[in-house]
């Protein structure tokens, strides 16, 4: 009858273990789950950051190529607007010399026709004095001054002289006034020269003058662009400055963000391996209990009885399933958020329905729903190995059930964050995610 309550007592400690050690877990691993959706959200909004600096870098680029471009062309106006200067300050040089031709052309000419008008002062004087001697010669007859320089001669060569000397003297006069006609037609001559040069000059200035205006309003034109260049410049730049404000901004939002997850991984870490602590100690408990009840057995049988043999457990891993791997461990493309994220475990190909294996024989430790896995299975393997099968359309098993390799303990689906039937399927070292490539061949 004792020995009959100590197994008795041995069993139901055994049993009541077990809920005390599913609570533990299933309220650590409700948490990590909890975190996992944050850390989903929160990958999520990262993603969305990085889309956004990325859109923003893009604008900020073909904002500064802008940039680029208006200030080359602002320079090339500021050099056209140079030239142009540099143009007008010659034509001014030109205008100015050409005024001071111009205007010496013009002294000239003033000093011409005072020189014109002399000669033709001194012509008319002879004229007048011409006019004179000849009326005096036609009043008193020509005759006349004949005979009377004849009575006057004291000798027919001194008649012959004073004859000679009058004619020399009316030869004379008009001699003078071929020589001041000659002249006054030079100096005629000489003025039509210089006021045919006055004009011409004139006609230069005029033409200076217009081209210097024409280069003044084309320089006009060119400050106009580069003013109207400049403020889309000052745009440019301000928008360059909220753009890089926007970039700065999103770039401490996604440390922000970054940090948050790290945060949130670093708590999982320590709650997975809070997790691996409740496992041994329960592995430990159960080994206790196990050879207290194999002890109250023998104690039972007096000691006779001969325990049977327990068959060895398989130490290596299989496949859960035979379809073919479509993604590897590592980083990759999401084939639902198209971002580049951490792949922590393997993907299998596989139907609907098609049932999934242990890879090692161990404890089911957690069978339930994420919004991330959706349903999946953390099976216990000691020595702080586990795996993990995600995506299942139901399972065949419940938590704390002993399982052996290769048994059925799901079946495939596409539950969760998924796009279609598959298996996913992760090997963890004390909470750690590894290749599980490296366990299963």
């Amino acid at each position: 009858m004792k020995k009959k309550i100590t197994i008795l007592l041995v069993t139901t400690l055994l049993t009541a273990s077990i809920p005390v050690f599913a609570v533990n877990t299933n309220d650590i691993k409700d948490q990590v789950n909890d975190n996992n959706e944050k850390i989903d959200v929160l990958e999520q909004e990262k993603s969305d950051l990085q889309k956004n600096k990325k859109i923003v870098n893009s604008e900020l680029d073909a904002i500064l190529d802008e940039i680029k471009n208006t200030s080359n062309t602002i320079s090339n106006l500021n050099s056209s607007i140079q030239s142009k200067e540099e143009n007008i300050r010659v034509k001014t040089e030109e205008i100015a010399e050409m005024i001071l031709k111009i205007q010496e052309i013009e002294a000239d000419i003033v000093v011409q026709k005072e020189r014109i008008s002399e000669q033709e002062e001194e012509l008319r004087k002879q004229e007048e004095l011409l006019a004179t001697r000849v009326r005096a010669a036609y009043k008193t007859n020509s005759v006349n001054n004949i005979i009377f320089t004849l009575i006057e001669s004291t000798s027919i060569v001194d008649f012959t002289e004073r004859l000679l000397f009058i004619e020399r003297m009316v030869s004379k006069d008009h001699e003078i006034m071929e020589l001041i006609d000659s002249i006054i037609s030079t100096l005629e001559i000489e003025r039509e020269k210089l006021e045919a040069s006055q004009k011409a000059a004139s006609e230069i200035k005029l033409t200076l003058e217009q081209d210097k205006v024409i280069l003044e309003e084309e320089k006009t034109s060119l400050e106009r662009q580069k003013a109207t260049l400049e403020r889309e410049l000052d745009n440019q730049r301000s928008l360059e400055v909220a753009k890089k404000t926007l970039l700065d901004s999103l770039s401490a939002e996604e440390r922000r963000v970054a940090n948050e997850i790290g945060d949130i991984m670093e708590e999982n870490a320590a709650l997975e391996a809070e997790i691996q602590k409740l496992i041994r100690e329960a592995q430990e408990k159960a080994r206790r209990e196990e050879e207290a009840r194999k002890a109250a057995e023998e104690a039972q049988n007096g000691g006779s009885t001969t325990t049977p043999e327990t068959p060895r457990p398989s130490t290596g891993y299989i496949r859960p399933v035979s379809g073919r791997m479509t993604s590897p461990y590592g980083y990759r493309i999401h084939p639902v958020y198209g971002d580049r994220r951490f792949h922590t475990g393997v993907d299998y190909a596989a139907g609907y329905g098609v049932p999934v294996a242990s890879t090692r024989s161990g404890t089911v430790i957690l069978a339930k729903y994420h919004a991330s896995y959706g349903n999946y299975i953390i099976v216990d393997h000691g020595d702080g190995v586990s795996s993990l099968y995600a995506h299942l359309s139901g399972f065949a098993v419940s938590y704390g059930q002993r399982v052996s390799q290769g048994q059925t303990i799901g079946y495939i689906g596409s539950t969760g964050t998924s796009t279609g039937p598959h298996l996913h399927f992760e090997i963890r070292v004390n909470g750690v995610h590894r290749n599980p490539s490296d366990y299963v061949k």
